[in-house]
């Protein structure tokens, strides 16, 4: 590993530059942004280097799009770098003081009661709940299988990792009419979450299209949560839930538990993780897959050999190393937070260049996963990049598609696990195809999303007789 150059200072006696500026007077790359934002990523980063600065008209950032970038924003001087600025705001418009925008003592706080119950064996627990929230949803691609007729499977993903997050989340205890009401809200919230980007810093008075809208969705949000949280302390039942699980929490320090409120925006924080990012990262596994009927036999062979007719539990996911190479890959290519912002809360200089105070920065993880000094061929899909033998020597965080150091994100076990989880389900009930003329396009939206939806056609699948994994 390399650290962040000296200053270029130390030789020539001057200030060190700032970053060289990619953009036109006055528009700055905005034009280029919206004809092609992810190439633009990386035809920035092969034109100006691993850093440079990004002019978007009204503001600039920083980009940083080498892994020794990220070790020294996110892990090594992450003290320097904070949450702050119009991004943050809007986000926590939503989330509130939830551990992705939190900092400090509080946030400190809330990770510690938070993170024992995120590691794989806690996570056991929740795996029936996973397991039938994916079949219920399944079941309804039944149908479309037996007629033959495409299926955008895109916004089944985000039906169905709604109904996971959901079960997982709230157990039984929530009613298919508040989990309906939540789930169509939280879309919208995140929907609107871009478009705040740019209106934010406006006059509450001032009319913003979709900001009534966006209101009535936190408030129906935050009855139902609410109302949940007030139904469970009442009941006095703590059931296996992530609910039940954070009203049992205790700080070891403090013997205090979390406050209604805390609740409230750890809940909201772990639905929108749980939903936004993971139906998009389906929808890029799927797409990948349509491209690689190979890679989807060798994994449908694994599933019929290690779980066959059983239900999925722990145990058998570290059998089926195809699936969790496949879900890995297909996060390199099409991480859903494609950048980790920050602000400069002092200046600092990176390889040479100065970062004033207050800038924005942008750990570009889509350009770090495809740097070309770490990832051959970085645009084909290739799970099997992922092996330890081809993975040694590699620099540790040239894949970090769920950020690094104590921000690392508290629920990347439960997502890797559900990846597998679908693939497994999924493949194993059904046989895929591509639709002729529906390619699978990446875009920009709140995360990296698929342009035009992921279309797919079904058929009912016999699982093939193999010979069982011991």
């Amino acid at each position: 590993m390399t650290d962040p150059q000296p200053p270029a200072s130390s030789s020539t006696g001057s200030p060190p530059p700032l970053p060289p500026r990619a953009g036109y007077p006055l528009v700055g790359a905005l034009p280029s942004l919206a004809g092609d934002p992810l190439g633009y990523l990386l035809s920035a980063r092969a034109r100006y280097g691993d850093i440079y600065t990004l002019d978007l008209g009204l503001t600039r950032a920083i980009m940083l799009n080498h892994p020794r970038h990220a070790q020294h924003v996110l892990r090594d001087n992450a003290r320097g770098y904070g949450k702050g600025g119009p991004i943050w705001d809007s986000i926590r418009c939503i989330v509130g003081n939830g551990l992705p925008t939190s900092e400090g003592e509080f946030w400190l706080r809330q990770r510690r009661m938070l993170q024992p119950h995120f590691h794989k064996d806690r996570l056991a627990s929740l795996m029936h709940l996973m397991v039938g929230a994916i079949d219920e949803s399944l079941a309804r691609w039944d149908a479309a299988a037996e007629s033959g007729e495409p299926v955008e499977a895109y916004h089944e993903f985000a039906r169905m990792t709604m109904n996971v997050v959901v079960k997982s989340l709230f157990g039984a205890g929530i009613t298919p009419e508040e989990a309906d009401a939540v789930g169509h809200e939280m879309n919208y919230a995140v929907e609107h979450i871009l478009a705040s980007l740019f209106t934010n810093a406006l006059p509450k008075w001032m009319p913003v299209p979709g900001r009534k809208r966006f209101e009535k969705a936190l408030r129906t949000i935050d009855e139902v949560v609410y109302k949940l949280i007030n139904r469970r302390r009442e009941s006095k039942q703590s059931g296996g839930d992530l609910l039940g699980i954070m009203l049992d929490t205790v700080d070891d320090e403090t013997g205090k538990g979390m406050e209604d409120i805390h609740m409230r925006d750890e809940a909201v924080s772990l639905l929108i993780a749980g939903y936004e990012t993971t139906s998009t990262a389906l929808a890029f596994i799927c797409g990948c897959l349509l491209e690689r009927p190979d890679i989807v036999r060798n994994l449908q062979d694994d599933f019929d050999k290690v779980i066959g007719q059983e239900t999925p539990n722990l145990a058998h996911l570290p059998r089926l190393p195809l699936a969790q190479m496949v879900v890995q890959e297909s996060l390199r290519m099409y991480p859903p937070t494609y950048w980790v912002l920050r602000t400069a809360l002092e200046d600092d200089v990176i390889d040479g260049y100065r970062i004033p105070k207050g800038t924005i920065i942008g750990v570009t993880t889509y350009a770090i996963q495809r740097h070309p000094e770490f990832w051959q061929e970085p645009e084909k899909f290739d799970p099997w990049r992922f092996t330890p033998e081809r993975s040694a020597g590699r620099h540790p965080l040239a894949w970090i598609p769920f950020g690094i150091g104590q921000r690392l994100c508290i629920g990347r076990d439960f997502a890797l696990m559900e990846g597998q989880l679908f693939l497994a389900r999924w493949l194993s009930r059904f046989d895929i195809e591509p639709v002729p003329g529906r390619p699978v396009k990446a875009g920009l939206a709140a995360t990296i999303r698929p342009q035009g939806g992921v279309w797919i056609r079904l058929r009912k699948r016999t699982p093939r007789a193999v010979a069982a994994v011991g």
